[in-house]
């Protein structure tokens, strides 16, 4: 239970950082990240925001649902961050 309470509270940390920064007026950039599932859905991820994800229909909707799950996390405007798609490995 340590382990989820650590990145509970790391994603909590820096949910407050971020919406501190941009209520500021800075533009923070964020990192999609997406893997394919076994059922044709995209898990979407991003990179500095950990143990959030977010399923979306097929990798054509990764940038709209990495708004989305950003927006909804942050308590913000989908128009007030960067995000940056990057390619599965």
């Amino acid at each position: 239970m340590g382990a989820a309470k650590s990145s509970f509270v790391a994603l909590r940390t820096r949910v407050a950082a971020d919406q501190r920064r941009i209520a500021a007026g800075e533009r923070l950039l964020y990192h999609a990240t997406w893997a394919n599932t076994p059922d044709g859905a995209v898990d979407v991820r991003i990179r500095e925001l950990p143990i959030i994800h977010l399923f979306v229909p097929d990798h054509s909707d990764v940038l709209e649902g990495a708004r989305l799950l950003i927006s909804q996390t942050l308590a913000t405007g989908p128009d007030l961050f960067d995000v940056a798609i990057e390619d599965p490995t």
